[in-house]
């Protein structure tokens, strides 16, 4: 999977991709995610009557997204691993992090696709959760995604700190320096959605719930501005 999506990426002339060839531990990583996968799915409800499968449908929208979210980390680390390989030790011990926190994330994120479900949906999936403990759920999720972002960003922290026995060109110095600054982003929006979370939930479960979840719509507006200063300051480099 991760040499077909190498060979059918449109890369960029100006870096030197240095892992185009994935070793055994990019390969332990890709076979974790698809573990990751097979354990979001097996832990659906089970269809057992006609009432069943039609609740098991209503669970697509949210599943899908579950997956998208899994794709878009396993893509965080595939292009992380083909420009600079993970052939350094502090490397392999932020990877063995990355991979216990991909674990780790499976129950949670079928717990808010079940929840979501439920929630749009008027479903009847068995859940023990509480009004007053959602806002908790907003928490626990925004401390597992912000920890993956903060290894990731350590991933290229790492990466700029090698930038001389790497040797980086000028491009790749500005590329590794643009995508810290893009993963400080990527934590701070959960960070945010915590904080929100914890200080409206004295006034409202409720609303304390809705914010948490909204703020991670900030997400569009940051990448967005992102994206146009990137490519704005990566022209120069041509």
């Amino acid at each position: 999977m991760r040499d077909i999506v190498f060979k059918n990426r449109q890369q960029d002339s100006r870096i030197n991709y240095r892992g185009s060839n994935p070793g055994r531990l990019e390969n332990l990583t890709d076979a974790v995610f698809g573990i990751a996968i097979t354990l979001l799915i097996f832990n659906m409800s089970n269809p057992n009557s006609f009432s069943d499968l039609l609740t098991f449908t209503k669970t697509l929208p949210a599943f899908i997204l579950s997956i998208a979210f899994i794709f878009v980390i396993w893509n965080e680390h595939v292009r992380f691993s083909e420009i600079y390989t993970l052939n350094d030790t502090w490397l392999s011990v932020l990877n063995t992090l990355f991979i216990a926190l991909v674990i780790f994330l499976v129950y949670p994120l079928r717990f808010i696709t079940l929840f979501l479900t439920n929630f749009f949906f008027n479903s009847d999936i068995s859940l023990r959760i509480d009004g007053h403990q959602v806002p908790d759920l907003m928490i626990y999720y925004g401390f597992i995604l912000s920890g993956l972002y903060l290894v990731l960003f350590l991933f290229y922290k790492r990466a700029h700190g090698l930038k001389n026995e790497m040797d980086f060109n000028p491009f790749e110095q500005f590329y590794t320096s643009a995508q810290l600054k893009r993963l400080v982003m990527m934590i701070s929006v959960p960070l945010l959605s915590i904080l929100l979370t914890i200080f409206l939930r004295g006034y409202s479960s409720f609303w304390a719930s809705l914010i948490g979840g909204i703020t991670y719509f900030l997400y569009s507006p940051a990448i967005f501005f992102w994206l146009r200063s990137y490519h704005k300051k990566a022209a120069g480099f041509l």
